[in-house]
């Protein structure tokens, strides 16, 4: 299972999509930037708590975070 892979590909993508740079992503959710840019690298983990936090003031549903972003708009 790729949902680390999955989880960088989306919010680099939904960041984009918003136009929002790193940093005013990493303030919306109350996170570094630095821990943006090691997300959308796939070279960190983030929590539950994070995943919720992001979807709510992104006012999407956390499975979009994890769906796999090769299929499109599949988010069970």
């Amino acid at each position: 299972m790729r949902l680390r892979q999955n989880l960088a590909a989306n919010i680099r993508r939904i960041r984009s999509e918003r136009g929002l740079s790193q940093d005013n992503f990493a303030a919306l959710v109350d996170v570094h930037r630095t821990y943006v840019n090691h997300l959308e690298q796939a070279r960190r983990n983030l929590t539950i708590d994070v995943i919720e936090r992001m979807a709510d003031r992104l006012e999407i549903d956390p499975c979009a975070l994890i769906a796999d972003p090769k299929k499109s708009g599949e988010a069970r």
